[in-house]
């Protein structure tokens, strides 16, 4: 065998046995949380005509919607806060209400949770001027501890928002002593 065609061997051999221990690499907490950060900060910083980055969690604003779309409905809040009432595998729902001040009907063309643990349910039918929509977010509660949770409403004429929901889960005691 040439020296050439063995130190490829080699090389695919090393690969092979070092794929698995890069592939098991253990994450903490920590760092899923950190991800999980990073992707909603990435997902909820928008720009405006200029470039510059608005941050998330404001009212909305001209600000908050692309370029060149008239700013045409109100949220009645954008963040709801369940404070640490919520309990242990008993999913809490928050709802948000969306006028439309616009001169045409809008429509909620999607809402994208950023976690699989929130799901939303939202009014399908075009909101006509003057009239009110709604989003529900619901989360499931399966982790106790404190979540901040965002979803992103996209409406059929550019416009995107952003609510948040957070608390905090607590552990229920059964009566057992035990708490679950």
């Amino acid at each position: 065998m040439k020296k050439s065609t063995f130190s490829i061997i080699a090389a695919g051999l090393a690969l092979m046995f070092a794929l698995p221990a890069v592939a098991q690499k253990k994450v903490t907490l920590q760092e899923i949380v950190k991800e999980e950060q990073k992707a909603q900060a990435a997902q909820s910083v928008q720009t405006v005509d200029d470039g510059q980055p608005v941050a998330p969690g404001k009212a909305p604003s001209s600000s908050q919607i692309p370029g060149n779309v008239p700013l045409t409905c109100a949220w009645d809040k954008n963040e709801h806060d369940f404070g640490s009432g919520i309990l242990h595998q008993k999913p809490a729902s928050a709802t948000f209400t969306i006028t439309n001040n616009g001169k045409s009907p809008v429509t909620i063309s999607e809402v994208a949770p950023t976690c699989g643990c929130t799901s939303p349910k939202y009014t399908k039918e075009p909101i006509k001027p003057g009239e009110k929509g709604s989003v529900t977010l619901t989360y499931d509660a399966k982790i106790t501890g404190f979540f901040t949770k965002n979803a992103i409403v996209k409406l059929n004429d550019g416009q995107k928002y952003i609510l948040t929901i957070k608390g905090e889960v607590q552990k229920v005691d059964d009566g057992s002593g035990l708490t679950k």
